[in-house]
C-alpha cells in the first residue's frame, strides 16, 4: 500500500513537472508568435517620407528578431531539459524482468494480429463496395454500339 502511494506521488510529481515545463514552453512559444504574427507595415502610413526612415524600420525588425530568437532558444532549452529528464526516467524504468518483457511482447503480437485481422476484414468490405460501384457504373454507362 505504501509503495502504491509512493508511486502515485512520484507520478503526480512528474505530471506536475511536465505541466510546468509545458506551461513554460507554451509561454515562450506564445511570445515567439506574438513577435512573428503582427505584420510590419511598410511603408508605415504615418510617415511622409519612408525612405529617410529605413534605418528605424530595420532597427525595429532587428529588435523583433533578437527577441524572437531569444524566445526560440528558451523553447529549445526547455525541450532539451524535457528530453534529458525523459532519458533519465527511461534508465530508471529499464529494470524489467525478462518474463515481463516476454509477456509484453506477446501482448503486442496479439494486438498486432487483431489489427491485421481488422485490416483484412475492412479490405474485404472495400473490395465488395468497389465491385458494387463497378457494376453500377457499367449499368449507368450509355450502351456502346
Amino acid at each position: 500500500m505504501a509503495e502504491e502511494t509512493q508511486a502515485n506521488g512520484s507520478t503526480a510529481a512528474s505530471v506536475r513537472n511536465g505541466e510546468t515545463s509545458l506551461k513554460e514552453m507554451n509561454t515562450a512559444f506564445a511570445k515567439c508568435l506574438s513577435l512573428v504574427c503582427p505584420p510590419i507595415q511598410y511603408p508605415p502610413h504615418c510617415r511622409f517620407n519612408p525612405v529617410q526612415q529605413d534605418s528605424a524600420d530595420m532597427a525595429e525588425i532587428e529588435a523583433r528578431l533578437e527577441e524572437f530568437f531569444l524566445h526560440a532558444k528558451e523553447i529549445e532549452l526547455l525541450f532539451l531539459n524535457d528530453a534529458a529528464t525523459d532519458g533519465e526516467r527511461e534508465e530508471g524504468e529499464g529494470n524489467e524482468s525478462p518474463a515481463e518483457l516476454e509477456l509484453e511482447i506477446l501482448h503486442l503480437e496479439n494486438e498486432l494480429s487483431e489489427k491485421n485481422d481488422l485490416i483484412e476484414k475492412y479490405g474485404d468490405v472495400i473490395r465488395g463496395w468497389e465491385g458494387k460501384f463497378r457494376r453500377l457504373d457499367n449499368r449507368m454507362a450509355p450502351e456502346r454500339e
